[in-house]
């Protein structure tokens, strides 16, 4: 494949801020989603399925459990002696701190990019939620002769720092990159996706570097009149992660069956670190509609419109719905919970009642017991 001449760049961190309920002691790449996965395996896996051989994810802070997730890239066969699965420090050179911003973080990485033999990079957060075949991607950015490919979709754009819209030709070349002002109306929103020679990443981090620029996006606008930039439009099921709201909706649209055939493409599966566990135990009085439930649950209850992640127990007379239940909470006897969202074990006592809205979810912080 013409992609194993790729090397590729994950941010990890990016817009964490957008989520601070999720993100307080995990990465934005760490977040749980869909019952069993986290958002990382989603970029993760569209390099693999492209056959991108070497990756590299940048952090920050709080990965802890983004190392314990992604360990040595065994789950997505990037464990290897040659390439494989690089996890990059917040900063590697004597020069440079704790990054402010994409090009600081990717300067701080220099080296490790310098000493890739690949040819191309690229470069993408984990707060988008995609199926996207990057080998087509990389074909169509060869195809145009094109310096940068940058990846969009057309819609409402995400309310997230420095959004910015594709100006798009006739022929696909992005002749204007703007920072958006208006979340009304249908626009060709960036992706945060992009492929470029390294040769020519490595030049713009110096440039960025020598002109105390931080923000790679900004770097992008200053250079765009410059270089041949393509756009290449992502369809299908793509969801940008904005706010807990956000991250609620993406959540229960995968309730739907055609959206979940538009994210899990049968030829371009999503992988995830693997956990041997039980199957899910259904009581005799226990009742389950239109839910995803993972391995490992015990439930006696009634979950309707819901997403439990493993290990999850609802007990006798427990009523769950519209919620999101994560990793070993356990709801008790009598309890009731609509739009919900549950962190990592939870603990909701007997007889007790938490009711959000859909247009409001109640959050439950990590191992908070009600």
């Amino acid at each position: 494949m013409a992609a194993k001449n790729i090397l590729g760049i994950i941010f990890s961190n990016a817009y964490d801020e957008v989520i601070p309920e999720l993100t307080a002691f995990r990465t934005m790449g760490s977040i749980p989603f869909a019952g069993r996965y986290r958002l990382i395996d989603f970029p993760l896996s569209n390099m693999v399925n492209a056959g991108i051989p070497q990756v590299g994810v940048i952090t920050n802070s709080n990965y802890r459990s983004l190392m314990d997730h992604i360990g040595n890239g065994r789950a997505w066969d990037l464990s290897r002696k040659r390439d494989g699965l690089t996890l990059l420090p917040p900063f590697s050179l004597p020069e440079t701190g704790m990054f402010k911003g994409k090009a600081d973080a990717l300067y701080g990485s220099i080296q490790y990019i310098s000493n890739s033999n690949k040819d191309y990079v690229l470069l993408t957060d984990c707060n988008v939620i995609c199926n996207v075949d990057y080998e087509e991607m990389f074909k169509a950015h060869i195809a145009k002769n094109a310096d940068i490919t940058m990846a969009y979709a057309v819609g409402i754009p995400p309310r997230v720092p420095n959004a910015t819209e594709h100006i798009v030709n006739e022929d696909g070349r992005i002749v204007d990159d703007v920072l958006i002002d208006c979340y009304s109306s249908n626009v060709n929103y960036s992706l945060k996706t992009m492929i470029l020679r390294r040769t020519l990443l490595e030049r713009l981090l110096h440039e960025a570097h020598n002109s105390r620029i931080d923000d790679f996006e900004t770097l992008i606008i200053k250079n765009i009149k410059h270089l041949n930039v393509y756009g290449y439009e992502v369809k299908g099921f793509v969801k940008t992660l904005e706010s807990l709201q956000s991250y609620y909706d993406a959540s229960l649209e995968l309730l739907k069956a055609e959206n979940r055939k538009a994210l899990f493409v049968q030829n371009r599966p999503v992988y995830t670190k693997v956990r041997d566990q039980v199957p899910s135990f259904y009581g005799m009085q226990s009742k389950v509609t239109n839910s995803l439930i993972a391995d490992g649950c015990k439930i006696e209850g009634e979950v309707e419109n819901c997403i439990l992640f493993r290990g999850v127990t609802v007990a006798k007379g427990a009523k769950i719905k519209n919620s999101i239940i994560m990793q070993g909470t356990y709801i008790g006897e009598n309890a009731s919970l609509e739009c919900v969202i549950a962190d990592k074990s939870v603990v909701v006592k007997s007889n007790k009642t938490l009711c959000g809205a859909s247009n409001y979810p109640i959050y439950v912080g990590k191992e908070i017991v009600i």
